[in-house]
């Protein structure tokens, strides 16, 4: 066995310890990410414009849950390089890839929000159906090329790193690798952070301007909307708080140490792991959508059915939304109700004394 593929040595407990967190990182994000694609898929009320980026988001984090996660696991388990050079090769590509499509569909969930919140008036026409799933695969197309040009060029190759214990890019010389990793932290950490930022701000200001929301709902704009776009915050900050510790890590590594322990080098794949299980449950906490799918999912169907007919028979609420389900079908959708469905808008009645608390 070559010693290029065996990790440093490590304490009993410290093995322990990397290879139940590791697995357990996996079955969370694997979990996590399958309730949210399930729910979009059994519920169409879930299917918008901004649904689609959260379901390229889980499937992100399940593909990094399978491919680099489960090497990872495996390695910090066997205290080697368990499988071949081949998948070694794939799980460094998608480990960049994945990380860096990641934040940019961040940032345009955020733009997305903006625009949904501030600019209205707009938002149907830049983000249709159609437009925003064009964009994801644009955006994968342009992220592939950017994580494969180093290899084309024969700047790097992606390699075994045993004090990272998974696979990472091995730059031909300095320069290259400096170009490569300033690019990065500029382009997708720098900017994409900057515009999250800019973007939330105007949204969080938009909505205290607003009366808390209630000038936003005569414009189309429903409570449902503003919760979504606070829970959207929330997962976008969330991402910062592992992703800017994970390339001040690597810029220790690489700029500073020129080189680092595993105790600290093992830290940029734990927290690119625990990236893939915090968005499943934010949105579980925080999203009343989802959790209802969520709950739905876990509950028996005649449970489910029967608990329905309860809560809305005996709630003030209930019985209004019973009424206007029975007017809804007493009365067929116009022709704007129709266009609203079509592109994905799925906003819900909302009253006007409805409040939403937003904070930042």
């Amino acid at each position: 066995m070559s010693k290029t593929l065996l990790l440093p040595p490590r304490s009993l407990s410290f093995i322990v310890f990397e290879s139940v967190a590791s697995i357990a990182l996996i079955i969370l994000s694997l979990v996590g990410n399958v309730l949210i694609l399930t729910a979009l898929y059994r519920n169409p009320r879930l299917r918008n414009t901004t649904n689609n980026y959260i379901a390229a988001l889980a499937v992100t984090d399940l593909l990094s849950a399978c491919v680099p996660g489960t090497l990872f696991a495996s390695t910090l388990i066997a205290g080697r390089l368990v499988f071949g050079m081949p998948l070694c090769r794939l799980s460094g590509f998608l480990v960049h890839f994945l990380t860096y499509f990641s934040m940019t569909t961040m940032t345009l969930t955020a733009v997305n929000r903006y625009f949904r919140v501030v600019r209205p008036q707009l938002y149907r026409k830049l983000f249709t159906k159609t437009r925003s799933r064009g964009i994801l695969v644009v955006l994968w197309l342009v992220i592939a090329g950017f994580v494969f040009y180093p290899t084309a060029l024969d700047m790097g190759t992606f390699t075994f790193n045993p004090v990272l214990s998974f696979c990472a890019y091995t730059f031909a010389s300095q320069s290259a690798e400096t170009v490569f990793t300033v690019t990065v932290v500029c382009v997708f950490v720098v900017f994409s952070l900057s515009v999250i930022c800019v973007c939330y701000y105007h949204v969080s200001k938009e909505i205290r301007r607003h009366n808390v929301g209630i000038r936003l709902s005569l414009q189309g704009v429903s409570v449902q909307e503003i919760n979504l776009s606070k829970v959207l915050f929330i997962v976008a900050f969330a991402f910062a708080l592992c992703w800017i510790p994970t390339f001040v890590v690597v810029l220790i590594i690489r700029v500073i140490l020129d080189g680092a322990p595993h105790e600290l080098a093992v830290v940029i794949p734990f927290l690119i792991q625990t990236s893939s299980v915090l968005n499943p449950l934010i949105y579980g906490v925080l999203s009343p959508p989802f959790r209802r799918e969520f709950r739905r999912l876990f509950t028996p169907k005649w449970r489910a059915r029967s608990g329905d007919i309860n809560s809305n028979a005996s709630s003030p609420t209930g019985q209004i939304g019973l009424a206007l389900e029975q007017i809804s079908i007493g009365h067929p959708c116009t022709g704007d109700d129709s266009r609203r469905q079509g592109d994905g808008s799925d906003e819900l009645a909302q009253f006007p004394s409805l409040k939403v608390a937003w904070s930042v």
